[in-house]
């Protein structure tokens, strides 16, 4: 037996709409998160030791942000539906293992 989980919507509501906004904001801030990350710098400068030579830093910070707006796309459920409609499993190389999910489910 399939179970089906059907959803009623009201394109005419306020509450959709919102909804729909945050769920392309949240794809919009995982696409200029990776955008980030493929411009951010691999090391930043973290002063210098006792010889002055300069000591590098990894720099983390737009890895973070990028998990953190797959994190944030995957708990929303407008977002994934989304990505489902679009087919869209990855955004760069991370993949949104919800709508991988969703698609599995389809079949």
């Amino acid at each position: 037996m399939t179970h089906r989980n059907i959803v009623t919507i009201d394109g005419g509501s306020t509450e959709y709409w919102r909804q729909r906004k945050l769920g392309f904001l949240l794809i919009h801030e995982a696409e200029w998160a990776l955008s980030r990350l493929e411009r951010a710098p691999m090391y930043l400068h973290g002063g210098y030791d006792e010889n002055g030579d300069v000591i590098a830093i990894e720099n983390l910070r737009p890895y973070a942000d990028m998990e953190e707006a797959i994190q944030a796309i995957e708990a929303n459920q407008t977002a994934v539906s989304i990505l489902v409609a679009q087919r869209r499993t990855k955004i760069g190389d991370y993949e949104v293992k919800a709508v991988i999910r969703e698609l599995k489910d389809r079949r």
